[in-house]
């Protein structure tokens, strides 16, 4: 794996590389410190598999300078990193195309657990925007590059934060499948449907199966009971 490091300061770059090293001891990383230099190693490394991105590094046009590398490199997840905390710049920056916001106090365990989300292709958003999300008021919904997009039938919220795939899973979770028999439903391995749930636990912010499914059930209703995931 190889990830991309953008930021402006050369001890949170170290640090960042001490913490990722959790995700995989033989990950590799690219650095830049400026908007010029992230651009040089974009074009350099076209093997890049995630950018973590300072929003505030010298040259930025914040989230304008987002919606430019999506365009330009649309393959590669691009997670903001920022020490602001403001919901008008995450709204911004997941517009812009952004997989996921990071604020910079944010712990190495809660780092690790959003950047594997963005990895199996969900998007991650602090907690307290998760509540935003809830109030059906996602930043996602007009997002231009947002690949992750809700499909028809399945709702906003915290659902817009699911691959299509972990959607899939979502919604026979939601109906109080086993793992094994998700994975005979959708013809993958049981290995694979576990993974899928621990993304989908995180996105929920739930820590066992029996919360998992009475979230899922939950969120699959709009505000007048209605199901959003299909029966």
């Amino acid at each position: 794996m190889k990830i991309l490091l953008a930021d402006d300061h050369a001890l949170i770059r170290s640090g960042l590389r001490g913490e990722l090293l959790g995700l995989d001891a033989s990950t590799q990383f690219v650095e830049a410190w400026d908007a010029d230099s992230l651009r040089q190693m974009f074009d350099a490394h076209q093997d890049i598999d995630l950018a973590l991105v300072d929003l505030t590094m010298p040259g930025m046009s914040g989230a304008q300078t987002i919606s430019d590398l999506r365009d330009d490199y649309p393959t590669v997840p691009l997670i903001v990193l920022s020490g602001v905390e403001d919901s008008a710049e995450v709204r911004g920056v997941l517009r812009a195309g952004a997989a996921g916001f990071i604020p910079k106090t944010a712990i190495s365990k809660v780092m690790l657990q959003a950047i594997r989300l963005v990895l199996a292709g969900g998007q991650y958003l602090p907690p307290q925007l998760m509540q935003m999300l809830d109030r059906d008021e996602s930043p996602l919904a007009t997002a231009p590059n947002a690949a992750n997009a809700p499909a028809p039938g399945v709702g906003t919220g915290r659902l817009a934060l699911l691959s299509p795939r972990q959607r899939e899973v979502f919604s026979l979770l939601a109906k109080g499948l086993s793992n094994k028999m998700i994975a005979r439903e959708l013809d993958v391995t049981e290995g694979t449907v576990k993974s899928h749930v621990a993304t989908i636990f995180d996105v929920l912010n739930v820590h066992n199966r029996v919360s998992a499914v009475a979230e899922a059930q939950r969120l699959s209703r709009d505000p007048d009971g209605r199901r959003l995931l299909g029966d």
